[in-house]
């Protein structure tokens, strides 16, 4: 184990907390543990995906108009990342009662860009509510820096999961699925759901609820079972190390 590991090895809570916990996540598709890593983890991690990204120009993928930048099982490439990944799951399997082990990392940098027209700074801000997917999938969000209302935060509408999803099905299919490009295409309707429509649960008294939060904090939540998105980016940068289950 090198000098790093070694000083950021532990979590700042203990695991016996989530003890009990996970009909508490079913039922409301997060759990939110605040303070959970240091600063100098977290910005290590941060510093990891800066010179990946800058120095070394290393693969990632790229969304929102290139303001959003993505590496995808970052624990290959920093050890910090590994440990993180080995936190994850530690984790979960606590909360689950049964080994699980993350499918990858993903590490990413959102910041702002220059917009060149109207109609680009419009797409750059429309159509990012979605669910995951139809079926569970959790993932563990390490807030790397402080996230305040403008930059990037994690949206999601409280109350989409469970009853309310099912009841989609039944009253607005069309939402959810599409049956002509249902075995055709990846893509799924959930996968990308119109403002208009968003607003339209909104004003049925289901609220957004941007998720402001200092760094070091951690959101262990279903993605798959809430309506969410990535808030468009207006100041500043957002750093992120997220464990895909």
């Amino acid at each position: 184990m090198d000098l790093i590991m070694e000083k950021f090895a532990s979590l700042k809570f203990e695991l016996g907390v989530f003890s009990g916990r996970l009909q508490d996540l079913k039922s409301k598709g997060f759990i939110l543990i605040e303070d959970a890593l240091p600063a100098d983890y977290c910005n290590s991690i941060a510093s990891f995906i800066d010179s990946y990204l800058d120095e070394k120009k290393g693969e990632h993928e790229s969304g929102h108009l290139g303001s959003m930048q993505r590496i995808w099982a970052a624990e290959k490439h920093a050890d910090i990342v590994q440990d993180y990944k080995d936190k994850c799951s530690r984790i979960l399997s606590v909360l689950f009662g049964q080994p699980l082990q993350p499918q990858k990392i993903l590490a990413m940098r959102d910041k702002v860009i220059p917009f060149k027209t109207d109609d680009e700074r419009e797409r750059f801000a429309k159509g990012r509510w979605h669910y995951d997917s139809w079926n569970d999938q959790y993932k563990i969000f390490l807030f790397l820096k402080d996230v305040g209302p403008d930059n990037g935060p994690f949206e999601f509408i409280p109350g989409t999961n469970g009853s309310f999803k099912k009841k989609l099905v039944l009253t607005r299919p069309w939402w959810l699925f599409n049956p002509f490009t249902h075995f055709t295409s990846t893509k799924r309707p959930y996968q990308s759901i119109s403002d208009e429509r968003v607003q339209s649960i909104i004003d049925r008294g289901y609220p957004t609820l941007p998720l402001v939060a200092k760094q070091g904090t951690m959101l262990i939540v279903n993605p798959s079972a809430l309506i969410h998105r990535a808030s468009p980016i207006q100041v500043g940068s957002r750093y992120l190390s997220v464990a895909y289950f």
